[in-house]
């Protein structure tokens, strides 16, 4: 009785135990299940399920042009030459591209004419390319990131997008980033720009429901053949990047497995066009809510059977699964499940407690699963492939597989010092005293050694993990001292020879065997001190290899690169691309640039010698010191003073212009800004009165373009007119100023004409005959009173083309005028043909022309040209009398400048030119 009484009461315990850790375990679920990895994970597959059971087409507004394999083959070398790109550019604008995301690497210079050309196609197209920016970590070792950006030349037609591809710890993608900061200012990624959102900070949860293969797809090179149709394109987004499995540019993704990287882009951005604004909720209320409902109905509800429980169990995972697949479906709101289901497994085993005692069985189980375990532990340590050894606190070899019985040449039962190599053995001792001083805790360590077998040296890498053992009859000081060892050698030589070899070749150039551009300003950072760091640049060195071969080229660069090493022995030298190379050497010595530019041109006095010839080269170099720049932008701050030694003829060398850079900064900061400077109304007109020189009568006016910028105040137009013609902005400024001007002037009495400037880009890339019908229709004014002025520029490309515009233009009635005449080619063989009615003579001619016998010349010759021509002359930047009165003596009709009157209102033009006697004279 005494016995059974004991049992009762021991049953009694174990059951109230149970019961105890099973309502603590549901009750802490939700305040600490969700941050485990398990319960991550449960929610992340359910999530993907519910994504795979609705699935959602794309809406065919961004098309993805794949390089693929066909692309890889047809085109038969990788990376692709920059003119491929270019091409590709001006075939999706002959399309109707809306705008072009490149998802491609153009961070590092090509040849130059292969540049010259992709940036001449940015330009074309408008400035409506996004290129990549990546932000990524300096150093390997280092916390500290930069951005990796296209190269300026290609960044002054198109704008950077950020195109980071971040991963969840399980290695899956499940949300971008709308964008960051590049260069102190907020910028959007690829995504968020393709799928029209105004944010550029946070992260997107990706719709994974919207399927890839609903995405117009097309390969690179149907687009390069032109079998694309161009309905397919027009009015739609375009991204371009790699698909091929051997471009590597393969992420894994929820539900499809793994998809290149630039259609994860893709359904970022269809996620945001779709509205499909996915997000989460703090569930951990709702969850201790639940599981105290679970905890009340299992403890009232013992009376019921275990299928009873059971079912109800599953009619609530059923109800709740709908759910939350209903609420991702329609909401886009992510219900995280796993705890809740966590939590009613919790509690059948509290109802199955209720009912039997579960601590008995659980301690059976455990036992048998004990004996397994150790079982399948050996079994799994004596097959392993990678050396096993089990020891004990006395270092003592308990288990060994058979590799690792032949790496240190000992069996069980031998000391594990007497075979281990020594880097080892002092792992296993530190981690011995570790344990000594903390013997709660698993002490683990990590080591590399080497040992050599033969001929071939063979590396491993051995952990090691030291755990306590729980001995509950020992002593206390006994207890302290015992521990289970384990060590597990790998052989990584593999690894370690394939490291090495892609270390070599991300450090540097094929073939020269120099530093390639990302290593050079990575070390770069890494130097302290003064250090000059020089771009050098071969002269003319594609027509060298166009002229003698690529061959030769080649062995041009290496003799160049050995020249450089041995000059610069123990200083880091670089070949940047094509025929740049790049030096940094210390400047502790206090020498000045000058000095080190000779030193460096004098290595080239001498030919180079290649396969037994001598072949004179010629070299020009840009100079940067340190503190001009941030180390890593040295090379960008030589390459800026080198093309400043390359514009000046006969200049051998130039160092850095710290106000170059300030100039730059400036103009990218007013490409910006133009964009809203039209919708802002910062733009304005002044004009400039046109004189009749035989009468002083005012006849016309030219409209001059100003902006009033809200920073910088009044901005000349010398400074942002280049601006907008290299960003494709000046058809948008021409066009509001041709409309601008036809509507101030038809206000004008009707013998005054408005005189409106055309750029070259406009004029070729809009349609200017449809855009002048339609600013002479809106502002009411006829065709005869305006005139186009037109520069020699605008036809010299394309000569009949532009000469068939221009005689279109002026069948609509408008007067064409030639302006400014002798600063250009001024060739009379187009002259005879152009359909003009005006030739504008250049200020500069006019302002020499009474001190200087040949410009006076030079404009009687005009004058009489033209009006041989039947044209009419107009005289730009007449300053005082004696011009104007020696410009009427020779013929010429009109003329304009500061003698009648500066840029100004309209009104006040007209109020100082007695315009009310010219309307007195009308009535």
């Amino acid at each position: 009785m005494a016995k059974a009484a004991g049992d009762h009461l021991s049953g009694s315990i174990s059951t109230i135990a149970v019961r105890i850790l099973l309502i603590a375990a549901m009750l802490a679920l939700p305040l600490t299940g969700a941050g485990t990895g398990f319960i991550q994970g449960l929610n992340n597959s359910l999530f993907a399920k519910r994504f795979e059971w609705a699935p959602r087409k794309a809406t065919g507004n961004i098309v993805f042009v794949a390089i693929d394999k066909r692309s890889l083959d047809s085109v038969g070398t990788w990376p692709w030459p920059r003119s491929t790109y270019a091409t590709l550019i001006d075939k999706l604008t002959a399309s109707g591209a809306k705008d072009i995301f490149l998802d491609v690497d153009f961070s590092a210079f090509s040849s130059k004419q292969e540049d010259d050309r992709l940036a001449a196609a940015l330009e074309r197209f408008g400035g409506g390319v996004l290129l990549p920016v990546f932000r990524q970590q300096e150093t390997a070792s280092s916390a500290e990131t930069a951005v990796t950006r296209p190269i300026p030349q290609f960044l002054r037609n198109a704008w950077p997008a950020f195109a980071n591809v971040a991963m969840d710890a399980d290695g899956i993608v499940r949300r971008l980033d709308l964008g960051s900061q590049f260069d102190g200012n907020p910028t959007q990624s690829a995504a968020a720009a393709l799928g029209r959102v105004d944010r550029s900070a946070g992260s997107l949860l990706v719709d994974y429901s919207i399927r890839p293969d609903t995405v117009p797809t097309f390969s690179l090179s149907q687009v390069l053949d032109g079998t694309v149709p161009a309905d397919a394109i027009k009015d739609r987004s375009v991204v371009v990047g790699a698909s091929a499995a051997e471009l590597k540019d393969i992420f894994a993704v929820p539900v499809y497995g793994a998809i290149a990287g630039p259609l994860i882009h893709v359904l970022a951005a269809e996620t945001l066009l779709q509205n499909r604004f996915l997000r989460t909720l703090d569930q951990a209320p709702l969850e201790l809510l639940f599981a105290g409902m679970l905890i009340i109905g299992v403890v009232c509800g013992r009376s019921a059977g275990l299928i009873t429980v059971a079912a109800t169990g599953l009619t609530i995972i059923i109800v709740g699964e709908v759910g939350a697949f209903l609420l991702q479906w329609r909401y886009g709101l992510l219900i995280g499940t796993a705890v809740p289901w966590a939590m009613l497994m919790l509690a059948w085993m509290l109802a199955l407690n209720e009912r039997v005692n579960l601590g008995r069985m659980l301690v059976a189980i455990a036992n048998t699963e004990v004996r397994n375990t150790r079982r399948l532990m050996r079994r799994i340590i004596a097959d392993s492939s990678d050396g096993v050894i089990a020891f004990d606190s006395d270092l003592k070899i308990v288990e060994a597989s058979e590799s690792a019985r032949t790496i240190l040449r000992a069996d069980v039962g031998a000391s594990l010092l007497g075979g281990a190599h020594p880097a080892v053995i002092d792992v296993v001792r530190r981690l011995a005293s570790e344990y000594d001083a903390q013997p709660s805790k698993i002490h683990t360590g990590l080591v590399d050694f080497s040992d050599n077998r033969g001929s071939r040296a063979v590396h491993y890498e051995a952990s090691v993990t030291i755990s306590p053992v729980e001995q509950t009859n020992a002593h206390a000081t006994a207890a302290r001292s015992r521990f289970a060892g384990c060590l597990i050698i790998r052989d990584i030589t593999a690894r370690h020879e394939y490291e090495e070899r892609l270390k070599r070749l991300s450090e540097l150039d094929e073939l020269t065997g120099l530093l390639n551009r990302r290593e050079f300003a990575s070390r770069l950072t890494a130097l302290h001190g003064k250090v000059f760091v020089c771009v050098l640049d071969i002269e003319r060195f594609s027509s060298l290899c166009a002229t003698l071969g690529r061959d030769v080229g080649d062995e041009l660069l290496k003799a160049v690169a050995a020249r450089l090493r041995y000059a610069f022995a123990g200083d880091l030298v670089a070949r940047l691309d094509g025929g740049h190379f790049g030096i940094a050497t210390s400047a502790i010595d206090e020498r000045p640039i000058e000095r080190f530019a000779n030193s460096l041109l004098a290595l080239f006095d001498e030919p180079v010698p290649i396969r037994g010839a001598a072949v004179p080269i010629s070299v020009r170099l840009g100079i940067a010191r340190s503190g001009e720049a941030d180390p890593g932008a040295l090379p960008n701050a030589a390459e800026s003073a080198l093309d400043a030694a390359r514009a000046t003829p006969g200049l051998r060398w130039s160092s850095f212009d710290p106000s170059t850079a300030v100039r730059q900064a400036r103009s990218r900061r007013l490409e910006q800004d133009m964009h809203d400077a039209l919708q802002n109304l910062q733009f304005f007109l002044l004009f400039q009165p046109q004189i009749e020189l035989a009468n002083g009568q005012l006849v016309g006016a030219e409209a001059l373009i100003r902006w009033n910028h809200p920073e910088f105040g009044l901005i000349s137009p010398a400074e942002f007119i280049p601006i907008a013609e290299s960003s494709g902005l000046i058809c948008d400024i021409g066009r509001w100023t041709l409309f601008e001007a036809c509507t101030e002037a038809a206000a004008w009495p009707a013998e005054l004409s408005v005189a409106v400037n055309v750029s070259a880009l406009q004029f070729e890339r809009s349609d200017i005959e449809a855009d002048v019908r339609e600013a002479l229709f809106s502002s009411g004014l006829p065709s005869s009173r305006l005139c186009l002025e037109l520069t020699e520029s605008t036809f010299l490309d394309q000569g009949g083309p532009s000469i068939a515009k221009i005689g279109a233009l002026r069948e609509t009635g408008v007067v064409i005028a030639l302006d400014d005449f002798g600063t250009g080619y001024s060739s009379m063989s187009y002259l005879a043909d152009l359909p003009l009615d005006k030739l504008k003579i250049d200020q500069s001619f006019v302002r020499r022309m009474n001190g200087n016998p040949n410009a006076f010349e030079i404009v009687r010759a005009i004058i009489s040209l033209a009006h041989g021509l039947h044209l009419q002359v107009v005289a730009e930047g007449i300053e005082n009398e004696p011009e104007a009165e020696a410009l009427h003596r020779l013929g010429c009709e009109m003329g304009q400048g500061y003698l009648f009157g500066r840029p100004d209102d309209p009104a006040r033009m007209l109020s100082k030119w007695s315009v009310e006697e010219l309307l007195a004279a009308e009535v």
